[in-house]
């Protein structure tokens, strides 16, 4: 799945006018599991995607007459749920939620980034059998690169739409808390209002997609596609300090943790002095401010 590309949108399209949300949040939020990810992430001021394991099931498609179960996308994930509502998505429970640390992005770099929302789909629609049977006629091409320009951008646009579904609800692969495994878990992904941020390969860097089962075993045991996306070049979601709307951190002893890092920032992506302390004036504690949601 290496042979379909699209051309990034032009500048004009890129910056096109911005129409505020009055039912959902203004920023996208990339919330995280463990502080050092936090770290990691203001030191690169740059987001890391991963390849992700989305359950397929609901498609039923195959490939050489073998049932697919599962793909890995290359992706970060953000969402824009308002504040209000956000404590569901942050802790959730029976590990269903995604952590108290948080980035939140303003939408608007999001949209100017090419971030976009998920399609859910209800897997008993129309819709979806028309879906599956020509994802069942691409799959079934081996990746022939077309000669015919029409088929080439219907291809294309089916390829990126698959990356870019999920269906209304089922289960999902997440980390356990130790980090060392997946645990399955059951979800109304519908309520999670998700964003993609998929990067823009080389079609001689990486996959765009994993499907075969010899790419998902390497990923799945060792990262092995994941380790690379630094190494890609344009695989990062690189931000500024101007692009940021808040920062999320569990606790104030996590809150000073942070501060001090900041101030002693290093290594990574230099942040001015001056920007260094609109970034800290960015860091809210999340349990504080569940208070007066």
């Amino acid at each position: 799945m290496g042979n379909y590309k699209i051309t990034n949108a032009t500048s004009e399209e890129s910056s096109a006018e911005y129409y505020s949300s009055e039912l959902s949040a203004n920023a996208l939020f990339n919330f995280m599991g463990e502080y050092q990810y936090l770290e990691d992430t203001i030191n690169r001021m740059a987001f890391l995607p991963r390849y992700y394991p989305e359950n397929i099931e609901y498609l039923r498609i195959s490939k050489e007459n073998t049932p697919l179960k599962e793909w890995y996308i290359p992706m970060t994930c953000f969402c824009d749920i308002p504040l209000h509502q956000i404590s569901y998505h942050a802790e959730g429970k029976a590990q269903t939620g995604y952590g108290k640390f948080s980035i939140a992005l303003h939408k608007k770099f999001g949209i100017n980034n090419g971030i976009q929302p998920v399609q859910y789909l209800n897997s008993n629609s129309i819709p979806t059998e028309e879906l599956r049977n020509a994802i069942s006629i691409l799959l079934s091409d081996n990746g022939q690169i077309y000669s015919d320009e029409a088929l080439i951008s219907l291809s294309n646009h089916l390829f990126e739409y698959m990356r870019r579904i999920k269906p209304l609800d089922g289960s999902m692969k997440k980390w356990d808390k130790e980090g060392k495994k997946y645990v399955e878990i059951k979800k109304n992904f519908h309520d999670e209002h998700e964003w993609r941020y998929i990067p823009d390969f080389e079609s001689d860097e990486l996959p765009f997609l994993l499907y075969r089962q010899d790419d998902i075993i390497a990923e799945s045991s060792s990262q092995f596609y994941t380790k690379s996306i630094t190494e890609t070049k344009n695989g990062l979601l690189n931000f500024n300090v101007s692009d940021i709307r808040y920062i999320f951190v569990d606790s104030i002893l996590s809150r000073e943790k942070l501060i001090s890092f900041i101030k002693r920032k290093q290594k990574g992506k230099r942040i001015p002095r001056a920007e260094k302390d609109i970034l800290i004036s960015k860091i809210l504690v999340y349990d504080e401010i569940k208070e007066d949601w």
